[in-house]
C-alpha cells in the first residue's frame, strides 16, 4: 500500500485539491460550518491547508484559519478523513509545523483550537453520534484535549429586537485601559466561562484580566461600539462589546461586575449591543455560551436567540 503523505497546499492553485477528498463527509451536520469552505478561500492561506494524500488521491484534511495579517492560524476547521488513524496523523504533522516556539493565541491556548460544530440533538442521533466520535477519536489521539462545549446561539432582527434599556445608561469605552481593567477583575471573578475559568486558574485574577484585556485590544482597537453600563446611582455594573469578526457581528466580551450580579444586567447590556448591530443593518448575529453557563443562555434566550447548534473546543 502507498505510503500517506502529509503536507500543506503549495500555493492557491491547488485549492481544489482540498475539496477533491475522497473520505466521505458528513451528511448529519456535524462539522458543518455555516458557508462551504468553496464560499471562503480569500480567507484561508494555502500553506495552512493540510492534505492527507495516498498517492494522488486526498484521503484527509484540515484548514487551519485566522484573521487577515494574523502571523499564527488561531483555529482548526474542515477536519475531515478515511480513518481515525489518518486524521490523528494528520494533525500531529500539521501541528508540528505550524506552531512553533513563538506560536501566539489570542485566547491563551498553545495550539490553534479545533472547533467541532455539532447538530443541537447530536448525542440523540446516533448517525451524528458517531460521525461527531470519529473526530472526536481523532484529536484526542493526536494530543487535544476537551476545554468545553458550547451553544450556538444566533440572533436576527426579525425576530425580535429586545427593549432598550431603561435602568442603566451607556457610555463608550475610550481609549484608555481604567476603568477597564478594574471591572475585568471584578468580572473573572466568579465567572463561569471556561477561558476565564482556565485564565484564573494559570494567572490569577490579575492576570486573567490583564490577559483579557490584551485580547479585547487586539479584537477591536477602535472600541467603536464598546458600551460601559452604569445604574442609576452612577456605579458602573458592567460592559458589553460588540465587535466585527472579520466573518460577522458577535458580542466579543460581556460581563456584569460580581458585585452587581443577580439582578438581570447581562440582559440590558445584550440589548443595548443588539440594538447597535440593528442600526448598521446587521443581518444576523452569532454568539456562544457555555452549555455550563445557565445565566448566560438563559440571557440569551430572553433576548430572542435561537440555539443552532453546538460547539465542542478542543485545545
Amino acid at each position: 500500500m502507498t505510503d500517506l503523505v502529509f503536507r500543506p497546499l503549495r500555493d492557491e492553485g491547488e485549492f481544489k485539491l482540498f475539496s477533491a477528498i475522497t473520505a466521505p463527509l458528513p451528511v448529519t451536520g456535524v462539522g458543518v460550518r455555516a458557508k462551504p469552505f468553496e464560499d471562503l478561500l480569500e480567507e484561508y492561506r494555502p500553506d495552512w491547508l493540510w492534505l492527507a494524500q495516498r498517492g494522488d488521491e486526498v484521503v484527509g484534511r484540515a484548514a487551519f484559519w485566522g484573521p487577515a495579517g494574523a502571523e499564527h492560524p488561531w483555529a482548526l476547521d474542515h477536519f475531515d478523513f478515511d480513518t481515525v488513524e489518518t486524521g490523528a496523523a494528520l494533525l500531529v504533522a500539521a501541528y508540528a509545523a505550524l506552531v512553533g516556539p513563538d506560536y501566539v493565541h489570542p485566547w491563551g491556548s498553545k495550539r490553534p483550537e479545533y472547533s467541532l460544530f455539532l447538530p443541537p440533538d447530536w448525542r440523540e442521533r446516533p448517525d451524528a453520534f458517531a460521525e461527531a466520535s470519529v473526530r472526536i477519536e481523532a484529536a484526542e489521539r493526536a494530543g487535544l484535549t476537551l476545554l468545553v462545549e458550547r451553544l450556538a446561539e444566533r440572533w436576527e432582527p426579525e425576530w425580535g429586537l429586545p427593549p432598550r434599556s431603561a435602568r442603566l445608561t451607556f457610555e463608550p469605552v475610550g481609549p484608555g485601559d481604567e476603568p477597564l481593567r478594574g471591572l475585568l477583575e471584578q468580572i473573572v471573578s466568579g465567572s463561569l466561562d471556561a477561558y476565564d475559568l482556565r485564565d484564573v486558574r494559570e494567572l490569577g485574577v490579575e492576570g486573567a484580566a490583564g490577559h483579557a484585556l490584551e485580547s479585547l485590544n487586539d479584537m477591536d482597537p477602535g472600541r467603536s461600539r464598546w458600551r460601559y453600563g452604569y445604574d442609576a446611582a452612577g456605579d458602573l455594573v458592567g460592559m458589553v462589546l460588540p465587535v466585527d469578526n472579520g466573518r460577522f457581528a458577535t458580542i466579543g466580551y460581556i460581563g456584569v461586575d460580581r458585585r452587581h450580579r443577580g439582578r438581570g444586567y447581562a440582559f440590558d447590556l445584550l440589548a443595548e449591543a443588539l440594538h447597535l448591530f440593528a442600526a448598521e443593518g446587521r443581518p444576523y448575529v452569532l454568539d456562544n455560551t457555555d452549555v455550563g453557563n445557565h445565566p448566560m443562555a438563559a440571557t440569551f434566550a430572553r433576548a430572542g436567540y435561537r440555539v443552532t447548534g453546538r460547539r465542542m473546543i478542543f485545545t
